[in-house]
């Protein structure tokens, strides 16, 4: 875009997205409330001196309007993102007072006064609009009475800052200082009447575009070098083992590795001596006497119990089906014998042996104490069927025995062991021998 006049921010949008100056006719002058004075270029137009109490910041700045636009273009920033505030009414007249003090700084460091009104007038409406654009703005008084029509009642809407940006494009170079604060306020998210068209944020960003190239053009190529000192000295590489001999550096490595060695062992030898000497505090001054506690004996079966239950098993132990024993381990061993308890192969208690076992429960079931049903077999179990090992024979054999005694003695009461053939009563050799090997012992501990 030259500075011919091509460049229309507010009077002709073109369809295409080209901005044109055209539809007024050429060139539009400044309107009547902006304008104070005669058209003057910024290198042309007289500064009048800053006074010894005007900020740093403002001396020597190449576009005093953004220096001392400065806390307000800030300010534009930090509005985008806030999503509530609790005082806009206050908000507002603190920003106006900012304004003021912006019209006074501008006017003490030399800027025209056309200049300070024309910025005065950006600023606002850019404010303005920002503010409108969030939930808490259009709810307040701010969204009837902004910014610019308090200041300059006469200004106009938010549609007078195209205007103005479409007619100091006319003559860029007479215009370049406001022309850098009206890119500020569209970079910082002043839309105006762009924000509702449907595409209005394309053409927008068309128009920064443009502006940005006609200041670039203005402004000249910036400074591409980081640093005017950047180049470093013209010398190769020389890496050290150019500078010193292999075995000097050998020599350095093997003498930092010996005194690390020799650092670290002593600190070692140190630190295990104090171990050495607690670990020996911490020796009895005599030979450790153990004293083994003897657990008591287990509760065994007397006599008594032996005769109560043999008299309550007299019928069954006279067929030879029961037999009452003394066990080992205390306890009262109950024999059932096998042979025809069961068929071979299967753990279904035959209809004879099933009124045996509740006999047992019967006479088991005054006397206190824990009650285990263990299932013994010979060497003959065949390998087939749903139970193919002699413990998953005898495990099923005595929980078929354990659910008919149940029913005197309760569950709680009651385990069932497998074990197989592991405890034979008597070799395998014989028929008679495997007949008394497959036996089901009923076990009571008493309490």
């Amino acid at each position: 875009m030259e500075s011919d006049g091509r460049f229309g921010g507010g009077a002709g949008l073109r369809d295409g997205g080209e901005f044109s100056a055209e539809s007024g006719g050429g060139p539009r002058a400044l309107p009547a409330f902006l304008a104070a004075g005669p058209a003057v270029a910024p290198e042309d137009r007289p500064k009048a001196e800053a006074p010894p109490d005007q900020p740093a910041r403002l001396r020597g700045a190449l576009n005093p309007l953004l220096a001392a636009a400065g806390p307000l273009l800030d300010l534009a920033g930090s509005l985008r993102e806030r999503s509530g505030h609790e005082n806009p009414e206050g908000l507002r007249d603190v920003i106006l007072a900012e304004v003021r003090r912006f019209e006074e700084e501008a006017a003490a460091i030399g800027v025209p006064p056309e200049e300070v009104r024309v910025a005065r007038f950006a600023l606002c409406t850019m404010l303005d609009d920002v503010v409108r654009a969030t939930p808490w703005g259009a709810r307040c008084r701010w969204a009837r009475e902004g910014l610019a029509v308090v200041v300059d009642p006469g200004a106009g809407g938010p549609d007078r800052f195209f205007d103005l940006l479409d007619t100091m494009l006319s003559d860029p170079r007479l215009h370049r200082l406001e022309l850098e604060l009206f890119y500020a306020c569209l970079s910082l998210g002043f839309e105006g009447k762009f924000r509702d068209k449907p595409r209005g944020a394309h053409d927008l960003a068309h128009l920064r575009d443009e502006l940005f190239r006609v200041l670039r053009r203005l402004r000249g190529e910036r400074e591409r070098a980081l640093s005017p000192q950047w180049r470093g000295v013209a010398e190769r590489f020389r890496p050290l083992g150019h500078v010193l001999p292999p075995w000097l550096a050998a020599v350095a490595v093997a003498t930092l590795l010996g005194g690390l060695f020799l650092t670290l062992s002593a600190s070692l030898g140190g630190r295990a001596d104090a171990v050495v000497a607690r670990l020996g505090a911490l020796l009895p001054d005599r030979p450790l006497e153990l004293v083994r506690a003897v657990p008591p004996p287990p509760p065994s079966a007397g006599p008594a119990l032996a005769v109560r239950v043999t008299a309550l098993l007299q019928p069954e132990i006279r067929s030879g089906a029961v037999a009452v024993l003394a066990g080992d381990d205390g306890a009262l061993v109950i024999r059932i014998e096998g042979a025809g308890m069961f068929a071979t192969g299967s753990d279904a208690i035959r209809a004879r042996y099933r009124a045996v076992v509740d006999r047992v429960g019967q006479a088991l079931g005054p006397e206190a104490g824990r009650v285990v049903v263990v299932a013994h077999t010979d060497d003959q179990t065949p390998r087939g069927g749903g139970l193919p090992t002699p413990e998953a024979l005898t495990e099923a054999r005595a929980v078929a025995v354990l659910k008919i005694l149940e029913r005197t003695l309760g569950a709680e009461r009651l385990t069932a062991e497998g074990r197989g053939e592991r405890e034979p009563l008597a070799p395998n050799t014989t028929p008679a021998n495997r007949g008394a090997n497959r036996r089901v012992d009923v076990r009571l501990y008493p309490e």
